[in-house]
């Protein structure tokens, strides 16, 4: 059963000109731990494209969950992985993890998509 769906779409220029201003506090600041050891090794444009993209589902996720970042939703506590084909999934810990499974939402389903100056995400709590 489907009990939450979010979208989201951010402009990558907006990620580009926060990530120069802060570098990695940024990084600490949105990524959990996986996301950033996801991101050690990539170009400045790949870590951009990476952070932009998974801001943007963090995002989608807490709109899925129906309450945005209030009741302790945390940016650090939903992370956003890829499987070794690219697919990305989501592992929620923490506060978020349980504020999911307490509202009913055990799963979560996630498409990305975006262009040169684009992110877009779509995500569905089952």
């Amino acid at each position: 059963m489907i009990n939450g769906v979010g979208v989201d779409i951010l402009e990558k220029e907006r990620v580009f000109t926060i990530h120069k201003k802060y570098g990695k506090r940024f990084q600490e600041r949105v990524l959990g731990d996986s996301e950033i050891k996801a991101i050690e090794g990539k170009s400045l444009n790949n870590q951009i494209r990476f952070i932009s993209n998974n801001f943007a589902c963090k995002e989608a996720v807490a709109k899925a969950l129906g309450l945005g970042f209030t009741e302790g939703i945390s940016l650090k506590e939903i992370e956003i992985l890829r499987k070794p084909s690219g697919q990305p999934f989501i592992t929620l810990n923490g506060n978020t993890d349980k504020v999911a499974k307490n509202i009913g939402i055990k799963k979560f389903h996630v498409s990305i998509s975006d262009t040169k100056k684009l992110s877009m995400a779509f995500v569905v709590g089952e």
